[in-house]
């Protein structure tokens, strides 16, 4: 039965039958009342979706989702606002017009603009759906333009892009041929079947939009964005016969955000430039393969991900005629071997054969390697860790790898030649210690203490073996804790010196810092001359539900990504706050510099417009949180671009003292200055990075308000967008001056 009803779905459209009953519908906005088997709107016709049922829709626009509906949308239990929910086995949706841009299916939602969540306009839940020549659009940022009657034109909500969605399809088996899905961020366009297959289909979007486990075919994509997947996982999507044009001014152009396979055959790319880069993702993983054939851009061939060229294969194998993408299953990615101990069992999907990554072969042996399995034997006899792939092949061309990283066998902690003790030179506290390291590299760890709370340490790499006192320092015992280590060892036991500063030290006027030896474990307290490192969510973001755990770190020091370059100092947590308390006195004048790369790169710099913003803040009371900043916020107002204002904090309770700015200027390489002056506060934000061509808004912000002065010269940064991911900040160089 369930076959002859997907053979049944497939009848092209000429075969379609004018005789109307329980298993065939018609949608037509214009019909005559009680007409049999006819309804006016799609909702309607959805109440009387039996399994196996046939729905044609007469051409018109077709509001899933009523746009004059001032409610604003909320999901339940905790999944997104859907405008329609359709329970039904086995469905045909057919449009009758003669151009699928003749029946539209809409909605006018999007996170923030009309619902709380990413409004979706549809949630299938099916055996097997099918879609065919009609437009599926969520026109919350898309003007909706219908030619065969202008009267039913209806502009955007908003200006800003958002998060608004077409549809999900929970079960088996999704067919499109012929349809429009139009959307801008997170298309969906009928994500989520365990099979997904587009034909002849148009597809408009930005971001994390597409269906990234599907086949396309003979399909045509706009892309006003840089990565259309979110993530291709599994075996990934597959395009033959399809045309990608970038809309948008991007350098870089990338298939995923968080990469996976993906198989592109006789397909055409149109940009711009010929000068752009096509890659498979920004941050390929070594492991990573992806196919190509017949690819070119601009009309000249191009190879695409070329800055990686072991993810990229093209086999004899791919062709017109492929059904499903070219994919090799292997059992891991990604692993870590210790020399000596551990070994690594590798399964593949099919009979394969089994190498070494050239140049590494003395690293590892191999036992088997024939078939579908294959036992990794670690044999680094260096020094170093070395990392590399093992990769399985087949007779057609098909590969899948795995990362290893391949340790040297562990050796003891080095001992010690002369025991830890700490040396005051001037304003600094030296740690003199000597390690019996026969030529390897110190990797010690070293962890500062004043009475007993850690103040500075090591994130990897040298140890931290000087420690800059303060006016904080006086008085107080200094230590310092070391675990001796080289990079064969495991951490040896933590050995301590101390000394206690018993003599003046200049006063505090200034303060610098480029976080790599910030101490981002939890640390609550508010005392004078430390840091407070902890979570907070603030009143004003109480109707957005989020949490952190304070168990876990809020900040964390590593390597940044997109706009974020280098090194520096980011947020773990959403909520994440830092807090510098100076010594108790009355503090005059201040001014304040810091450099942030916010890993978004369009100017957006958060999530999304959910009360996600940072607030960069001096002559503050940490006790009360009290003072003055510098707010920087996601608003609906613009999608690259972000606000700039002027804020008081009384108790906690923040207030507006400046009409805010909207710039482009919150991109990598952003210099944020805040100065208070006598009676005034001012703030200036530019960067380095240029313009974006298409932004008529500022690219440097100046802002000004006259304040009452008060005595506090305390820090307080505090971020509440989202973390992880691309929604972070990377804190650079912090530099605080006290007049």
């Amino acid at each position: 039965m369930r076959k002859l009803l997907l053979l049944g779905m497939l009848m092209p459209l000429w075969a379609y039958s004018q005789r109307l009953d329980s298993l065939h519908l018609l949608v037509d906005a214009e019909a005559a009342a009680d007409t049999p088997y006819t309804y006016r709107t799609f909702q309607e016709a959805s109440t009387h979706f039996t399994d196996g049922v046939t729905v044609y829709i007469r051409p018109g626009v077709y509001w899933i989702d009523d746009p004059d509906d001032t409610t604003v949308k909320v999901g339940k239990d905790g999944r997104e606002p859907f405008g329609l929910v359709v329970r039904c086995p086995h469905l045909r949706l057919v449009g009758l017009g003669e151009d699928p841009r003749d029946v539209v299916l809409a909605s006018q939602r999007g996170q923030t603009q009309g619902a709380v969540g990413n409004f979706t306009m549809f949630d299938f839940w099916v055996t097997a759906l099918q879609v065919e020549n009609l437009t599926m659009g969520n026109y919350c940022n898309v003007d909706l333009v219908y030619p065969k009657n202008p009267r039913l034109n209806r502009p955007k909500r908003n200006e800003a892009i958002t998060q608004a969605h077409v549809g999900y399809v929970h079960g088996d088996t999704l067919i499109a041929r012929k349809v429009r899905f139009v959307s801008r961020l997170n298309l969906n366009p009928l994500n989520g079947a365990r099979h997904s297959y587009y034909d002849d289909c148009h597809f408009e979007c930005t971001d994390d939009a597409l269906n990234g486990t599907a086949v396309y075919r003979h399909c045509d994509f706009d892309f006003y964005g840089q990565k259309p997947f979110w993530s291709t996982y599994g075996a990934g999507a597959l395009f033959i016969d399809c045309d990608f044009y970038a809309k948008g001014d991007n350098r870089e152009l990338y298939f995923a955000k968080q990469g996976g396979p993906v198989t592109v055959v006789d397909c055409r790319y149109h940009a711009p430039s010929d000068s752009v880069y096509i890659g498979w993702t920004a941050y390929p993983q070594p492991w990573l393969r992806c196919y190509q054939r017949g690819f070119t851009l601009n009309g000249r061939p191009y190879v695409i991900g070329s800055r990686q060229p072991q993810n990229t294969l093209q086999p004899a194998m791919l062709g017109a005629s492929l059904q499903q993408p070219p994919f090799l299953d292997i059992s891991r990615h990604e692993a870590t071997l210790l020399t000596g101990s551990d070994t690594l069992l590798l399964t593949a999907s099919d009979a394969c054969h089994w190498r070494v990554e050239k140049g590494f072969e003395p690293y590892v042996s191999l036992r088997g390697g024939k078939g579908g399995e294959v036992t990794v034997i670690p044999a680094n006899n260096t020094d170093e860790t070395v990392d590399f792939c093992i990769i399985a092949a087949t007779e057609d061309g098909r590969e899948a790898a795995c990362h290893v990283v391949v340790k040297p066998s562990l050796l003891p902690p080095p001992s010690w030649l002369q025991k830890p003790r700490l040396v005051r030179q001037g304003d600094q506290l030296l740690l003199s210690y000597e390690l019996d390291l026969k030529g390897r590299r110190d990797e010690s760890r070293v962890t500062w203490y004043r009475n007993g709370i850690p103040v500075s340490t090591t994130h990897g790499g040298a140890p931290e073996r000087t420690y800059r006192l303060t006016e904080a320092d006086e008085g107080r015992q200094l230590s310092a804790v070391i675990q001796r280590k080289h990079q064969r060892s495991d951490y040896g036991e933590p050995v301590s010196a101390a000394i206690t500063v018993d003599t003046r030290l200049a006063p505090l006027v200034s303060l610098s810092t480029d976080f790599h030896d910030f101490c981002c474990d939890w640390q609550p307290q508010l005392l004078p001359g430390y840091w407070t490192v902890d979570g907070y969510k603030p009143a004003d973001t109480a109707v957005y539900p989020w949490t952190f755990d304070p168990q876990k770190p809020m900040w964390e020091y590593g390597e940044g990504f997109n706009g974020a370059v280098g090194m520096g100092l980011l947020q773990a947590q959403r909520g994440a706050r830092l807090m510098f308390t100076p010594l108790q006195k009355s503090y005059g004048d201040m001014h304040l510099v810091l450099q942030v790369d916010p890993t978004k790169t369009a100017g957006q710099g958060f999530g999304s417009a959910t009360g996600q913003y940072m607030d960069v803040c001096l002559k503050f009371d940490t006790q009360t949180l009290t003072g003055y900043g510098l707010r920087i916020i996601r608003t609906t107002k613009h999608a690259k671009a972000v606000d700039f204002l002027l804020v008081r904090y009384n108790h906690g309770t923040v207030t507006p003292i400046s009409e805010p700015v909207s710039s482009t200027c919150y991109r990598t390489n952003c210099s944020i200055f805040i100065d208070f002056n006598g009676k005034s506060l001012t703030a200036h934000v530019e960067t380095a990075t240029p313009q974006p061509a298409d932004s008529t808004l500022p690219k440097v912000v100046d802002l000004q308000a006259d304040v009452t002065p008060n005595p506090y010269g305390g820090i307080h940064i505090q971020h509440t967008g989202s973390s992880g991911g691309e929604s972070t900040t990377m804190l650079h160089r912090l530099t605080v001056r006290w007049e």
